[in-house]
């Protein structure tokens, strides 16, 4: 009878936990959503939403709240359930009570390990029973509503009244105590106090070792700037879960800001190759690998990075920019000639796998597609075609720049730094940063070239030979202002400013003699070609006018 009864409010306790209780079931095969509906109505739920997509699931998300999301991770064609969940996350579609699940048949490290990088409430794998699903949804419903408190003043971004739910739970010794304890640290930092944070996670590796632990104490002595203590700590929880992905992303930063930046590149190479399928490491990798100059490892991750987002249209055109470009710096900066001769087909392969797609979007593939193509010419030393194609390509943009969706201006940006066109690419490069929803990794594109050790010097050079060429020629000393206008170009092959002025220089020179020379006649020419197709400012254009007609004037000298 006691059994029974015991029994029996362990059951009212059960039903009482899921009554009532919103699911949304996301997932793309018929058979596998009839089967679920019937083990949820078995464990207890009487509403359950099945949608068959992650397009439904947002919009009935924009309009509806459920108490329990079940994800499916590959959804065929469009966002996988990863994916769907960042969204939901983003727009602040989940309430702070609900939990989620993401489900897979595939049981790949790497598919666990990019599942898990998304933090749902749980992960389940294909196939499991019934019971198995009772047990989870019930142990993360009991969770949820233990901390139901903090989840919601998380939600409100209130840290302090996060640190005030956390510490009772600690103080009770909770099986939750260790993740309000990395909780609790974590605010303490948001709120711009590391010192606190350490001392709470110190205070809880006195007590036993834990990974979580370790790997916030490792975060906390990095920010402090403590980075061998940091990486010690990191190494520790390496040791401890050597899964852990967090820590091999905070590992390389710490060795990073140690100066060991070989060190950081091969633990963030390490990481990927335990999580291939984690977008967040292969951004940090590209980006750490743009800084370093280590364009081959920097082109194999943008390159998985767009696989990876293959069908966001948000996200698929910066990171088919970003992309590009590394594969541009990996041929130009290759010591095998192959590269080179082989850039055109790399390109318009990437260029390939993606049209489908952004065609069917609002974005201008079109234009996108020509400035690539202008880029790769002037990779391979096409400098004056490539030239022509790329101010081409942006003449409908040219009145408004700040219209150029970003991975137009910013391949625009990087096409006329390749071209020495400095002055325009500084012009327009504040009109990037303007835009809003800019993928960090086409930003890092641009910022690492013009950061970059060679091109400033190759930008400094020009601007001094410019400016010394300029000083020689209203001084008289033609000659020298000649030679200092050509070496100024050989630096910016394509420089508009100082093709006019060494195209000026040649008609002064050949003025001053008494018959015309041809051969300046014909070196002015193919200067001036330079220009053909090229949208100038009107000062510019004044005095190309003026060059054209002083050409034509000396050529018909006697």
């Amino acid at each position: 009878m006691t059994d029974l009864l015991v029994q029996d409010t362990t059951t009212t306790s059960i039903s009482s936990l899921f009554r009532d209780k919103k699911i949304l079931l996301v997932d793309d095969q018929r058979s596998f959503q009839v089967l679920m509906k019937a083990m949820l109505i078995n464990i207890g739920f009487n509403k359950v939403t099945i949608l068959g997509s992650a397009e439904e699931a947002r919009r009935r998300c924009q309009k509806e709240e459920f108490d329990i999301y079940l994800l499916d991770y590959n959804l065929g064609m469009g966002e996988n359930g990863r994916q769907l969940l960042e969204y939901l996350r983003e727009q602040h579609l989940l309430p702070p009570e609900s939990i989620v699940f993401i489900i897979s048949g595939d049981n790949s490290r790497a598919m666990v390990l990019s599942a898990l990088e998304s933090e749902p409430d749980g992960y389940m794998m294909k196939p499991f029973s019934q019971e198995q699903l009772r047990q989870r949804l019930q142990r993360a419903l009991q969770r949820k509503q233990e901390l139901k408190g903090i989840f919601v003043a998380l939600e409100k971004e209130d840290f302090a009244a996060v640190i005030a739910q956390c510490q009772p739970v600690i103080d009770s010794g909770s099986k939750y105590a260790t993740f309000c304890r990395c909780l609790m640290a974590e605010m303490h930092v948001r709120l711009d106090d590391p010192m606190a944070a350490r001392a709470v996670l110190r205070e809880g590796l006195a007590s036993s070792e834990s990974s979580w632990l370790r790997l916030g104490l490792g975060k906390v002595c990095h920010l402090l700037g403590q980075y061998e203590d940091a990486i010690a700590h990191l190494h520790t929880a390496l040791r401890l879960r050597p899964l852990m992905v967090d820590a091999y992303r905070w590992l390389s930063a710490a060795q990073l800001a140690s100066n060991n930046p070989q060190d950081a590149l091969d633990t963030l190479s390490r990481a990927t190759e335990i999580s291939p399928q984690s977008g967040m490491l292969h951004r940090q990798l590209a980006e750490m690998a743009l800084a370093q100059g280590d364009y081959l490892r920097a082109r194999d991750s943008t390159a998985t990075m767009l696989d990876l987002n293959r069908y966001d249209h948000g996200k698929n055109a910066q990171l088919l920019g970003s992309h590009i470009h590394c594969l541009i710096l990996y041929a130009m900066n290759s010591s095998d000639p192959y590269h080179i001769g082989n850039l055109q087909k790399q390109v318009g392969n990437a260029l390939s796998r993606c049209r489908q797609t952004l065609v069917e979007s609002e974005f201008d593939f079109a234009t996108f597609e020509q400035i690539c193509q202008a880029r790769v010419q002037v990779a391979r030393g096409e400098v004056v075609r490539g030239k022509k194609m790329l101010y081409k390509a942006i003449q409908p943009y040219q009145s408004e720049p700040a219209t150029m969706a970003a991975p137009l201006l910013s391949n625009m940006v990087l096409g006329l730094a390749q071209l020495g066109e400095y002055e325009y690419a500084e012009q327009l490069q504040p009109l990037l940063r303007q835009q809003e929803n800019v993928e960090p990794l086409l930003l890092t594109c641009v910022r690492t070239t013009f950061d970059d050790k060679a091109q400033q010097e190759r930008q400094q050079k020009y601007r001094e030979l410019n400016e010394q060429g300029i000083k020689a020629y209203t001084q008289g000393r033609i000659e020298e202002a000649l030679g200092c206008f050509r070496e100024a170009l050989r630096r910016a092959p394509a420089n508009t400013n100082a093709a006019i002025n060494k195209a000026q220089a040649l008609l002064q020179l050949t003025k001053s003699h008494g018959k015309p020379q041809t051969e300046l006649l014909n070196e002015c020419k193919s200067t001036l070609a330079l220009l053909d197709g090229v949208q100038l400012n009107p000062t510019q254009l004044e005095r190309l006018r003026k060059l054209q007609e002083d050409l034509q004037a000396q050529k018909s000298r006697p």
